[in-house]
């Protein structure tokens, strides 16, 4: 994540004790991702949804929509970013490293933007 994001701050700050809360047990690093922030940016939503038993439904249903749209993103990128054929590993590993957090980048913003308004559904 870049250090000027906005959410740069919640993402480091995220407690280790987050991986063990019962709903999130077998959810993987993007479903983790919809519940932290869900909690930080709409805990009205994330209040209504625990009440009506449907807030894990609801973390599993973004999370498969990050994933689909995590690996979209992470292709789209590659081809305007293409690396260099006769590249070193280290230069390939930072390639790869940058691709990632710009993409966790873009989907924690778009998925925050979602959350903020009237409308949660992507």
């Amino acid at each position: 994540m870049a250090l000027n994001s906005r959410f740069h701050d919640v993402y480091l700050s995220m407690p280790m004790e987050v991986t063990l809360l019962p709903e999130l047990q077998g959810l993987s690093y993007r479903g983790r991702t919809v519940h932290e922030t869900l909690q930080e940016v709409n805990p009205h939503l994330m209040c209504q949804l625990a009440e009506g038993q449907a807030l894990q439904v609801y973390i599993e249903r973004r999370q498969g929509y990050l994933q689909s749209e995590a690996a979209r993103l992470e292709r789209e990128w590659r081809l305007l970013h293409p690396l260099s054929v006769d590249s070193g590993y280290l230069a390939r590993a930072n390639w790869q490293r940058h691709c990632k957090l710009a993409v966790r980048e873009v989907l924690i913003e778009a998925l925050a933007k979602s959350l903020t308004g009237s409308n949660a559904d992507l």
